[in-house]
């Protein structure tokens, strides 16, 4: 339980000192500051861990960390950062998908005729296999000539826009 609580608490920090930086200033290389902030507050937190079962939690009370259960929050925390980063990395820039789900979600019910949509997005390479890829994994669906987002799609893109706008990345491509 001291792993969980001790590696949770030590990403819910390094995602709150993210936020502030973010909402002070958006650095220009965000992957390479996400890092940082990660990886310094990971050795600041396990020194102020170490500090606290070795200086002030009287013992008793709690059974102070071993070796072991130091590189178990490590572990833990690691593994929560590097996901992060992974899902951060996709929110830097708009992926096409996330422009076309945004695109076709802009038309609403009245759906964006496969025509407006081949004129606003002509990418015969990169564009065109990613619809098929949204209406075979049923984010959108294609009803005779036009696009229509599907609920998954909805969800999905607004749990994009409310990630962005908590991050204050501005919306691009919609």
């Amino acid at each position: 339980m001291k792993i969980l609580l001790c590696g949770s608490a030590t990403f819910c920090l390094a995602f709150l000192i993210h936020l502030i930086v973010w909402k002070i200033q958006m650095p220009r290389r965000q992957t390479r500051v996400l890092k940082q902030i990660f990886v310094y507050n990971l050795l600041v937190c396990l020194f102020i861990i170490w500090c606290l079962f070795k200086f002030t939690i009287k013992p008793g009370i709690f059974e102070p960390l071993n070796f072991f259960e130091y590189i178990h929050i490590s572990l833990f925390y690691l593994s929560l950062t590097l996901v992060y980063i992974v899902t951060y990395s996709g929110m830097e820039v708009d992926s096409p998908s996330l422009v076309m789900t945004m695109k076709i979600a802009a038309a609403g019910t009245e759906g964006l005729s496969k025509e407006e949509f081949d004129e606003s997005l002509p990418d015969d390479i990169l564009v065109k296999p990613r619809v098929r890829d949204l209406v075979r994994d049923e984010m959108a669906t294609l009803d005779g000539e036009k696009h229509r987002i599907t609920t998954k799609g909805v969800i999905l893109a607004r749990l994009f826009i409310f990630y962005r706008r908590l991050l204050g990345i501005t919306l691009k491509g919609g």
